[in-house]
């Protein structure tokens, strides 16, 4: 017979993500982009559409007499960096080369900066967030900070992005919280008891797979044996 531990705390011995929020995805959040430096912002549907199908994308185009940080804006955000750790961009150009956010909270703006490598495909970009701001109110993102302007040509002053992301990485899974038996199921229940993730073997949480509330964990290891504990995430 299966035997059943309930265990009732408010923190197990796992980390988990907080969590995710869209900052802005060209079609129903976060649109208002206005012109930082000497270009402007569109919001276009005919952006390439391998590595992002999604309906919409922010565009630039600038010209070798553009300023360097060129790019586009995006104020009335309200990104909690308690919650979060890092912004994570799509971003799409014809040339390689270094992407630069600017964050600004109300105190000394911030600038923190990414390596695009791909150049004619999507890469996802990820910035960290540096310690100490608060909440992040304006983000900028200039494309072509470290490129020499006075070569470029056609289709190499084009730059799109899309899905702009506030999220966490520091989880680390769903560890055994049984014992050292190995464990062959996790499910992870809403309060209400709705079933929304099961995980097989050693299967990891995906990090944003939990939103900040309370969730009931159930685990079932080699032996049958079956814990639940509640867990929550702040």
């Amino acid at each position: 017979m299966n035997k059943i531990t309930f265990i009732i705390s408010m923190v197990i011995t796992c980390n988990f993500a907080f969590g995710q929020t869209v900052v802005s995805n060209g079609e129903d959040t976060g649109l208002g982009w206005w012109q930082a430096g000497s270009t402007n912002v569109e919001i276009v549907d005919w952006h390439p559409k391998e590595g992002n199908p999604s309906a919409k994308a922010m565009t630039i185009w600038i010209s070798p007499t553009s300023d360097a940080w060129s790019g586009g804006g995006l104020g009335g955000l309200n990104i909690n960096v308690s919650m979060y750790n890092k912004i994570s961009v799509l971003v799409y150009k014809n040339v390689a080369g270094t992407v630069r956010l600017e964050l600004q909270d109300g105190g000394p703006n911030q600038f923190v900066s990414a390596n695009y490598t791909t150049p004619g495909a999507w890469q996802k970009l990820e910035f960290a967030i540096p310690a100490g701001m608060s909440t992040i109110t304006t983000l900028l993102i200039a494309p072509f900070i470290d490129y020499n302007l006075s070569t470029i040509a056609g289709e190499q002053s084009r730059c799109f992005w899309d899905e702009v992301i506030a999220f966490n990485d520091t989880s680390t899974g769903i560890h055994n919280t049984i014992n050292s038996t190995e464990i062959v199921k996790t499910e992870i229940y809403t309060v209400s008891g709705k079933l929304i993730k099961t995980l097989t073997g050693g299967q990891k949480t995906p990090n944003s797979l939990l939103l900040q509330g309370l969730y009931i964990l159930k685990q079932t290891d080699a032996e049958g044996n079956i814990t639940s504990s509640k867990i929550a995430i702040q």
